[in-house]
């Protein structure tokens, strides 16, 4: 009769740590996403930091997102943004949440593996009002785990909106999103748009919900018009 109990206690032992193996293996299962823009903005919104709360009504920032064909890339689509840098420090940013639906555990430590194309005309080495269209304005990326949004701030006796998220200021990078690299394409003998390709390794914690935000950006110091397009996102969870 013991014979027969200690077998039944080993065989409910041995289902017990399979199913406990299995739940390791499910929750340490790197979790990824990938958007190619193919039909749409999958989610991804955008948002200006750094300017003037009034921005819209004086039409000289010309702000813009949308999903659209990529210049000179045939079949090629992406997110395009926009700005004219008036106030010589405009964050023009793309954000998209990433939960539990697909896999994200909650309040759990993630390294993010992001990487990405942008297509850009920008010329290495160029020069314009303030600083280079091409070296001036800075890519960065990273992610959080709440909701970035705008907030308003005195700047100068002036409202201005700012971002909840420490991005740095033009060149340097912040706790949140680091600076990895400019809009200079990659080759300079050739005209219009080109894909340049940015890849950055990070850590994000997940929030009660299971909730993390990639965030990636550009940080001008140059006085003029910036437009790109984001396309071929992608971010794996380990």
């Amino acid at each position: 009769m013991r014979k027969l109990m200690n077998g039944a206690v080993f065989t409910m032992a041995l289902a017990a740590s399979v199913v406990s193996a299995q739940a390791v293996a499910q929750t340490s299962a790197p979790v990824s996403v990938s958007y190619t823009f193919a039909q749409g903005a999958q989610g991804w919104t955008a948002g200006f930091a750094d300017l003037p709360t009034d921005y819209l009504s004086t039409g000289i920032y010309e702000t813009a997102f949308g999903w659209s064909a990529i210049p000179d890339q045939s079949g090629v689509n992406g997110l395009m943004i926009q700005s004219s840098n008036r106030s010589d420090d405009v964050f023009m940013y793309i954000t998209k949440k990433i939960d539990a639906s697909v896999g994200l555990a909650p309040n759990r430590q993630y390294t993010v593996y992001l990487n990405f194309d942008l297509a850009t005309k920008e010329v290495e080495g160029s020069f314009g009002i303030g600083g280079s269209p091409a070296n001036s304005v800075y890519v960065k990326a990273g992610a959080v785990n709440y909701a970035p949004v705008l907030n308003v701030e005195d700047y100068g006796g002036f409202p201005y909106y700012i971002l909840n998220v420490d991005k740095g200021n033009q060149r340097q990078g912040g706790a949140d999103m680091e600076t990895i690299g400019d809009l200079a394409k990659p080759d300079s003998e050739v005209e219009g748009y080109q894909l340049k390709h940015f890849e950055h390794s990070f850590t994000v914690t997940t929030n009660a919900q299971g909730e993390a935000y990639l965030i990636i950006g550009t940080d001008s110091g140059y006085e003029g018009f910036t437009k790109i397009y984001y396309t071929n996102i992608q971010a794996s969870f380990y």
